[in-house]
C-alpha cells in the first residue's frame, strides 16, 4: 500500500479509500461527485464540513469490483431501549479483542474511529497508514477505534 496524504483537514476518508482501493482521491471524488468542502453547519473546522460518508465509500468499492465489511471494534446488543450490554461470548474468540483483532490480522480496510475531537479514518494493511503523512503500528494508534471496514475483492 501506497501512503497518501489528505490535502485539507476533512478528507481523511477520501485517502484512506484512496489507498486501500489503489486509486488516486480524485478518482474518489469524480465518482462521488463532491469533494467534503461544503459547510453544513456551524461546528468547528473540520466538523462543519460535508466530509466523504462511509457510504459514499461503499458505492465506490462497487465501482471498483470491492465490497466493504463492518467489524465493530466494541460490539454491543440492545435488547431495550434502556438495557445495552457487550457481546463477550465469541465460540471461537475467547475475548472482543482477540476476535478483532483476527480480522486486523487477515485482512485490508479502513479503521474509523475517533481521534482527540474529531473523527478519523486510516488505512490498515499489517500497519496503519495516516493520511496525515506517517505510518505506525496498531500499538502506537491514538484513534479509539469505532469499526473497521474490511475491503475486498467481489471476484
Amino acid at each position: 500500500m501506497k501512503l497518501i496524504t489528505q490535502p485539507n483537514a476533512w478528507s481523511c476518508t477520501f485517502a484512506a479509500l484512496a489507498m486501500v482501493f489503489d486509486c488516486t482521491i480524485k478518482e474518489i471524488i469524480d465518482y462521488v461527485g463532491h469533494d467534503g468542502s461544503e459547510i453544513l453547519n456551524t461546528l468547528p473546522e473540520p466538523a462543519c464540513r460535508k466530509g466523504l460518508h462511509i457510504q459514499e465509500g461503499i458505492d465506490v468499492a462497487n465501482v471498483f469490483g470491492l465490497s466493504m465489511t463492518p467489524i465493530e471494534a466494541q460490539p454491543v446488543q440492545l435488547n431495550s431501549e434502556q438495557h445495552e450490554f457487550d457481546l463477550t461470548k465469541w465460540g471461537m474468540f475467547p475475548t472482543t479483542e482477540d476476535r478483532f483483532r483476527f480480522y486486523l490480522d487477515y485482512n485490508i480496510g479502513i479503521i474509523v474511529g475517533k481521534a482527540r475531537k474529531h473523527w478519523h479514518t486510516v488505512a490498515w494493511d499489517g500497519v496503519i497508514y495516516d493520511p496525515q503523512g506517517r505510518i505506525y503500528s496498531l500499538d502506537d494508534c491514538k484513534i479509539n477505534i469505532q469499526t473497521f471496514w474490511i475491503v475486498q475483492s467481489n471476484h
